[in-house]
């Protein structure tokens, strides 16, 4: 899965922010206040921006780096949407993949929309009225896990409560173990789901969920290097398809 994600949504949009872009570079938009029928200065794009940053609990020193990483730019490159005194604006590229990795809507980033959020609710209704339930489903698992990667779970080493073949939601934003829990760790050339338990004392112990494999204990960094342990993420959910058969 590409690092920034779909851009379906944003990229069908550059041609508005150009137009928009344009507009507020000249003269007669120079001293305006932006409305919703007008766009964004400069400076407002830098607050909105930093405002979906900490509804997305980025801290604030971490800022420019996550906006790199989100639109492949250089760090020197980003910091200029940041300046206080002269805030630049992001090229037509940069803003779609901005607007995705932040689900931000792209409108309100230009002072379109008077709401973030991807879509309204009159739009999501309206595009889901053929889907039903399925729509509806799909919605709401994109709504929890909108910042998690899919991954298939292959193998019975977290079974019962993860089984082969579940989908799991992982968030790539977690990339080294934060606290305990199931996170997706390649080892040795393969990706395995594991509990990861700090034991003091002892390191961090990996174990299964199925009794019949054996728990590992890597005592240091050290030890997971020689071992070749990378985190990949951790596992936020899962979604299963339960038949319940009669008998």
């Amino acid at each position: 899965m590409s690092k920034h994600g779909s851009l379906v949504g944003t990229l069908s949009e550059r041609n508005v922010y150009k137009k928009r872009v344009s507009k507020s570079r000249s003269p007669s938009a120079i001293g305006s206040q932006p409305t919703a029928q007008q766009p964004l200065s400069k400076t407002d794009f830098r607050a909105h921006l930093i405002a979906r940053l900490d509804q997305a609990e980025v801290p604030a020193h971490k800022r420019m780096v996550y906006v790199a990483g989100l639109t492949g730019r250089a760090v020197q490159t980003v910091s200029r949407w940041f300046d206080i005194g002269r805030p630049g604006l992001p090229d037509l590229e940069s803003y779609a993949r901005l607007c995705e990795g932040l689900r931000c809507n792209a409108d309100w980033m230009l002072g379109l929309s008077p709401t973030a959020g991807l879509r309204s609710e009159t739009q999501v209704a309206g595009a889901n009225a053929g889907q039903g339930w399925i729509g509806e489903l799909l919605v709401e698992i994109g709504s929890e896990f909108h910042r998690c990667e899919a991954m298939r779970m292959s193998g019975d080493e977290m079974a019962p409560r993860i089984r082969d073949g579940d989908h799991m939601f992982v968030s790539r934003d977690i990339g080294a173990v934060s606290g305990n829990g199931i996170f997706v760790i390649e080892w040795k050339g393969r990706l395995v789901v594991r509990h990861v338990e700090n034991r003091i004392g002892q390191g961090v112990v990996l174990s299964c969920e199925n009794p019949a494999y054996a728990e590992c204990v890597v005592k240091d960094a050290l030890a997971a290097q020689r071992m070749g342990l990378r985190v990949v993420g951790k596992v936020q959910g899962i979604v299963r398809a339960v038949h319940f058969w009669a008998h």
